[in-house]
C-alpha cells in the first residue's frame, strides 16, 4: 500500500508556512530591550500587558506566543507607548531575514523624489 506518500504528503501540506528568522546580520547590542507578557496579537505586532504596543516583522511574529514573555531589541518612541522591534533578544538576537525586510525609498529610486500633498 501506499499509505505513506500519502500521509507524508498531507502532513507536509497542513505544516504551517511562516517565513524565517535568521542571524542578526547587524549589532543589535546598542538597541534598548523592551520586556513584557504579550496580551494579544495585532495586525502589525503584539500589545503587552503594560499597554506598550510592539510593531514586529512578520518573520518574528511566528516566534510570539499569547500570555508568554516578550523581550525584544529595537526602537522606543518617545511620546507613546510603541516599540519598533529589529530583533528577539536573546544569545544571540534573532532577527528577520534580510532578504525579506521591507526596503523603502532610496536615493535615485522614483518614489524618492516624490513628495505627497
Amino acid at each position: 500500500m501506499k499509505i505513506l506518500p500519502i500521509a507524508s504528503l498531507l502532513l507536509a501540506l497542513s505544516a504551517p508556512i511562516v517565513a524565517e528568522a535568521a542571524p542578526c546580520l547587524y549589532d543589535m547590542s546598542p538597541l534598548p530591550v523592551t520586556k513584557g507578557i504579550v496580551s494579544r496579537v495585532t495586525p502589525n505586532g503584539v500589545l503587552l500587558r503594560d499597554g506598550t504596543t510592539v510593531i514586529l516583522p512578520e518573520e518574528l511574529l511566528a516566534n510570539v506566543r499569547l500570555a508568554q514573555p516578550l523581550a525584544v531589541r529595537g526602537l522606543v518612541a518617545q511620546s507613546t507607548h510603541m516599540v519598533q522591534a529589529f530583533a528577539l533578544d536573546g544569545n544571540p538576537p534573532v532577527c528577520p531575514n534580510p532578504a525579506t525586510v521591507a526596503r523603502g525609498p532610496f536615493p535615485g529610486s522614483p518614489g524618492y523624489d516624490h513628495i505627497q500633498n
